[in-house]
């Protein structure tokens, strides 16, 4: 496995609960999952922490992040203004290639109901919109909180209301970045986002 792969893969067992929070990683038993040596496991360990999923203490051990209430606040805090920001670029830059790509997902969510498939969905409309706005660094920011954001939902056992309307959210995007409107899909980004805080914070009991 390569040490692209190795990072990606701890990852997605942070974000979807597989290595709970607080749990010890040994880089021992990781290299013998992987069969890597230890070099790759390190850098990835490394990667993680500056995403903020793990915390690597010196002569003590590395541990998979906590989450809490104050973290759920403060990544949406930031989220919520960097959302905004995405809207208007996004809106200003799409190509129509990419607000294809935006439906044929939402497409895809129509014949679904399947949480793990609706999450991946809506994950990649985001990273579609957030490449759209052309900025690397804002690219950068947003996928990093939108890992951080599925962490805690799914910490949350957040159960499938959420996705009652999450085509209908979507289409109206999709129609507001085809005409370019950047207040409007500003807006709607907005709202989605807080809809998505607002049902994670009723599932969360800390």
């Amino acid at each position: 496995m390569s040490d692209k792969n190795v990072y990606q893969e701890l990852k997605r067992q942070i974000i979807l609960l597989e290595q709970k929070p607080g749990t010890v990683i040994r880089e021992k038993e990781i290299m013998e999952a992987f069969e890597v040596s230890r070099t790759p496991v390190r850098e990835a360990l490394m990667r993680l922490e500056m995403d903020g999923l793990v915390r690597i203490i010196p002569n003590v051990g590395t541990f998979v992040e906590e989450v809490s209430f104050q973290q759920l606040k403060d990544i949406f805090e930031i989220r919520s203004n960097l959302v905004l920001l995405a809207g208007h670029l996004a809106a200003a830059r799409i190509s129509q290639e990419e607000v294809c790509e935006i439906r044929q997902r939402i497409d895809e969510m129509r014949v679904t109901r399947e949480t793990r498939e609706l999450m991946r969905l809506d994950g990649e409309i985001h990273q579609i919109i957030n490449s759209a706005t052309r900025n690397e660094l804002l690219v950068k920011m947003l996928n990093g909180l939108h890992d951080q954001a599925v962490r805690i939902w799914t910490f949350a056992g957040a159960k499938g209301a959420y996705w009652k309307n999450l085509e209908k959210e979507f289409d109206d995007i999709a129609a507001a970045l085809e005409q370019h409107d950047e207040e409007m899909t500003a807006r709607l980004l907005e709202e989605h986002t807080n809809l998505f805080v607002e049902h994670v914070r009723s599932q969360l009991t800390f």
